[in-house]
């Protein structure tokens, strides 16, 4: 079982590797907010 962290921005509980955790060192967002960046920089 993956561990839960907090998504950054939303701070929605989000399960996530521990190799994705210091890849991103820390820094992990939820689907959402992911899709929310990705519109917003226009790079649909």
């Amino acid at each position: 079982m993956s561990p839960i962290f907090r998504c950054l921005i939303c701070r929605k509980d989000i399960e996530r590797s521990t190799k994705t955790f210091w890849n991103k060192k820390g820094h992990l967002l939820c689907s959402t907010c992911l899709d929310q960046m990705y519109k917003k920089s226009g790079k649909e």
